[in-house]
């Protein structure tokens, strides 16, 4: 079965801001961009569930693309550290998440590097996210009829078979399959060569592709506001390839990777780096 997704393109308030202050970047704006869900500044989410209906009033009939992002020790205690603080919490957070979108088929991409992330762990603190992460994933796709795809970090980090072993040890047979390069810079045509090699591990999964800034590929190691990046290809179901369901753009291109490069805390948008991703797309008119 193939992915027909009925994009939707955000125009909320902070986005009307950004255009009208970054008007080059506002350019980034025309494009479907994926909304982040979990604790911000040490603030756990409150009636998520409610907050998603009223989100789906707006959108309908279109839907967004949504990222659950919450787990405990959350980027192992790196730029984008955080989460739930208890298993409990982060139980609760999933069971609203999943109850907000109900009937509706939303994508939505799970946990970005948690199961990547697994090799800087300890025994101890890798059987549990493992455990937690199977949890949440049988809640999730219980409660909803969303799309879901695990996150498996990107083409530069996992072997083919690392990766489809770690998919394995978490998804359930609702699962629809993996996302790959969300926040990085990996090509699309490396993504998607190494996503399908993983896909012969894991023969039933799909896969969808974070493009948002790999136009130019990645700078070296450098995943944190690298500089000379540029927009990669439009978020379309249009692929090509029967295994990958969808080009996205799951990270938000302008959102800071992190304080690193003369870039502000991660997730805030930075209008100039915004800016530069737009001047060095050659598609972008």
């Amino acid at each position: 079965m193939s992915l027909n997704y009925p994009f939707w393109v955000n125009d909320f308030d902070r986005v009307r801001d950004h255009k009208q202050n970054f008007p080059l970047a506002s350019k980034i704006f025309e494009y479907p961009t994926a909304f982040w869900y979990g604790e911000r500044n040490g603030k756990e989410m409150k009636d998520l569930d409610k907050s998603l209906k009223r989100l789906f009033k707006r959108t309908s009939p279109q839907l967004p693309v949504l990222v659950c992002y919450n787990l405990p020790n959350r980027d192992i205690g790196q730029y984008s550290k955080g989460g739930a603080k208890t298993k409990e919490s982060y139980l609760n957070f999933i069971e609203s998440f999943a109850t907000g979108i109900g009937e509706l088929s939303p994508i939505v991409i799970f946990e970005p590097d948690a199961l990547p992330h697994l090799g800087e762990m300890e025994k101890q603190d890798r059987e549990y996210r493992l455990e937690l992460m199977k949890e949440g994933l049988e809640i999730f796709t219980r409660l909803s009829k969303a799309h879901v795809y695990i996150d498996i970090g990107h083409s530069n980090w996992l072997s083919p078979l690392e990766a489809s072993s770690l998919i394995g040890s978490v998804t359930n047979e609702y699962v629809r399959g993996f996302a790959v390069n969300v926040s990085n810079y990996r090509t699309s045509k490396e993504s998607l060569n190494w996503s399908l090699k993983v896909c012969e591990y894991s023969k039933d999964l799909h896969f969808v592709i974070d493009t948002s800034r790999n136009g130019n590929g990645p700078h070296g190691n450098d995943w944190c506001n690298p500089p000379g990046r540029s927009l990669g290809t439009p978020p379309t179901c249009d692929t090509g390839h029967e295994k990958c369901d969808a080009f996205l753009w799951v990270k938000v291109p302008g959102e800071s990777d992190g304080k690193s490069n003369g870039g502000p805390r991660a997730g805030r948008f930075w209008g100039e780096m915004a800016d530069e991703l737009v001047k060095n797309t050659i598609w972008i008119s």
